[in-house]
């Protein structure tokens, strides 16, 4: 490999993937900065090189860091947040080591000349959309987040909101959206995806989305 850094890019990508192809949850797919360091360590990787390479995939996107808010009782009797930081492979690093699949989605943004459609931009998690539907569609992605961290829902259920989720976000592509098919989309992921962490997410789509059912 020409750049020294990308043999250590490449183990760390590889074994979160082991990690995510073994792992029996969304949630036991993550791993802490230190267990990535310690597995690595037998390799011959400091824990500086790992962590500095680690920060440029979650940069790139081939790897996704997820934050899990828990909170402790001290024994002054008062309680402390703590943030919990894990760290897994995601769609497209998984993409990139697995080559082609027929799951694997084109992406939109490299074939199309968005330059050329007035109101058209694309998002920090590279979907495609009107300008008038980028906060909504940011609000979504932080849900379906939220929805795949939430421990009290079912795994299949998570799945299914999680698709929900992608084919309103397809929606958002459009100038005019199908008031139908948002409406249809929206009843099934509010009913099930206001749980836990995510109802705050939930009620802010909510009212980003009132706009487009009237």
């Amino acid at each position: 490999m020409a750049n020294p850094n990308d043999a250590i890019r490449d183990a760390i990508l590889r074994h979160l993937h082991v990690v995510h192809q073994k792992s029996r949850s969304p949630r036991s797919a993550g791993l802490l900065t230190s267990e990535l360091s310690k597995a690595l360590k037998v390799k011959g990787y400091k824990q500086q090189e790992v962590a500095s390479n680690l920060d440029y995939l979650v940069q790139k996107g081939w790897v996704r860091e997820v934050v899990e808010n828990r909170s402790f009782m001290t024994k002054a009797g008062t309680t402390q947040n703590a943030e919990r930081r894990t760290y897994k492979i995601s769609d497209s690093g998984i993409d990139r080591l697995e080559a082609a699949s027929m799951y694997q989605r084109p992406d939109i943004a490299s074939r199309v000349n968005i330059t050329n459609i007035k109101g058209v931009t694309v998002v920090g998690n590279g979907n495609v959309v009107n300008t008038t539907f980028t906060d909504l569609s940011r609000v979504l992605t932080d849900l379906k987040q939220a929805i795949l961290q939430e421990p009290t829902v079912a795994d299949d259920r998570k799945l299914d909101i999680a698709a929900d989720i992608d084919s309103l976000e397809a929606q958002l592509q459009k100038p005019e959206p199908k008031k139908s098919i948002v409406q249809m989309l929206w009843s099934g992921i509010e009913k099930t995806a206001a749980v836990g962490g995510a109802i705050d997410i939930v009620s802010r789509a909510a009212a980003l989305i009132e706009p487009l059912l009237k």
